[in-house]
């Protein structure tokens, strides 16, 4: 076996112009971005970053097509997150999220070794910028909800969102829910509401991967851990930003939904509900942006509704070009679904939805409700790829070039794009 190549070793390339008008299709325009990719010029990279995520929110490459290449993608995007500029940093999170979804199965296993290093781009990089901070949320949400093998996968997410990023904020939000919040040890940090809306959103929208209504009744003992939660949440309903309390609004909807609340305090309960309905009848003056109120008021009268009589939110989206196919949804736990995929994936949602076998699972797009497993169910079932499974060499894959054999050790190769962030 050849030398180990560091990531260093993945620049020294001939600089050639990267023109993506050359691509005669999606495959040919990935191998070119991979090329673009190993450039020493920080514009091509950000152009084949570009590039790549865009192939990827609109297009869905034939996986057996994309396997050798999977591999080569993500190891460069994690070398651009340790060496690129802010611009590579943000659109490299967001490619590797997009290939999660893509891969959907098999190969996103391996994608979730992602996990620690997207923790700690958020936990210990406290001068990123907001937007760089947000990919990587999105980024680790993408991963996990593709890759995620069972609760313990999800539930580490969970923990790093909720324990370096949310906590915190609510403890300072509000002394009096800090008074009833864990921290956890996490540090005290200020967090902007951005930052925070996208954790919140993230949070809501794992939990319903994991947890579904008809699962078992949550146990005691895990009672404890899911109450300090819906502290946390609830003591963002005072966050002066209206965003951050609309999304902590919606995470608390589905909590509820979920029987996540089970063994909560009547009192504490009664007090969310209370909140609630204050907030569903808010007077102008609070907030930056008031022309966002009469959201904020529907919202919450939603919520409101549905703790006292159990009403369900509903929600259709038009999903082909006629209008005549769409998407609808009647919970709290697939609106937050539908909200984290359709401001993550953006135009490409309509795409995705229709061709992207992971996101019609999650919708039952195509089928009659009930027909389809949750997708926590789904995931208590899927099988680990064997390890000693051979991956499929693109036509055009660069890096296979190296002395290693990397085709035949994915792991190797997956080994040098993180080895950096360690």
């Amino acid at each position: 076996m050849g030398r180990l190549h560091t990531s260093a070793d993945f620049i020294v390339r001939d600089e050639r112009p990267f023109n993506p008008k050359d691509a005669e299709d999606t495959l040919e325009l990935l191998d070119l971005c991979v090329e673009a990719l190993q450039d020493s010029r920080h514009a091509t990279r950000e152009k084949a970053l570009a590039e790549l995520a865009g192939a990827l929110e609109h297009q869905l490459p034939a996986l057996d097509e994309l396997d050798g290449r999977c591999f080569s993608i993500f190891t460069l995007c994690r070398v651009c997150v340790k060496e690129g500029s802010p611009k590579e940093v943000r659109l490299a999170y967001r490619a590797v999220g997009l290939l999660a979804l893509t891969l959907r199965s098999g190969p996103s296993e391996l994608l979730f070794h992602s996990v620690q290093p997207l923790a700690r781009a958020f936990r210990e990089r406290d001068d990123a910028p907001p937007v760089t901070t947000v990919a990587a949320i999105d980024c680790l949400a993408a991963v996990t909800f593709a890759g995620a093998r069972g609760r313990d996968d999800a539930e580490r997410s969970l923990k790093a969102l909720l324990d370096h990023l949310i906590t915190p904020s609510a403890a300072v939000s509000s002394s009096r829910s800090a008074s009833k919040i864990s921290g956890g040890g996490a540090r005290r940090k200020t967090i902007t509401p951005q930052v925070l809306v996208a954790a919140v959103s993230a949070w809501a929208f794992l939990v319903t991967t994991m947890v579904s209504e008809a699962d078992a009744l949550i146990r005691k003992a895990d009672g404890a851990a899911w109450n300090a939660a819906v502290a946390t949440l609830a003591g963002l309903l005072d966050h002066d930003d209206r965003g951050v309390r609309m999304a902590a609004g919606e995470a608390l909807a589905v909590c509820v939904e979920l029987n996540l609340t089970r063994h909560a305090l009547r009192r504490d309960m009664d007090a969310v509900a209370a909140k609630v309905s204050e907030l569903a009848s808010e007077f102008p003056g609070r907030g930056s942006n008031n022309t966002t109120l009469p959201e904020q008021r529907d919202l919450f009268g939603q919520i409101a509704a549905f703790l006292e009589h159990g009403e369900r939110p509903e929600k259709s989206l038009p999903t082909s070009v006629d209008g005549c196919v769409a998407l609808r949804v009647s919970s709290w736990a697939k609106l937050a679904q539908l909200s984290f995929l359709g401001r993550f994936l953006g135009d490409g949602f309509e795409k995705h939805v229709q061709g992207n076998e992971l996101l019609k699972e999650a919708f039952s797009y195509g089928a009659r409700e009930g027909k389809v497993l949750s997708i926590s169910k789904k995931k208590q079932g899927k099988k680990t790829p064997d390890k000693d499974s051979k991956v499929r060499r693109g036509s055009r894959s660069f890096l296979w070039d190296y002395p290693y054999r990397a085709h035949d050790d994915p792991e190797t190769l997956l080994r040098i794009g993180w080895q950096a962030l360690r």
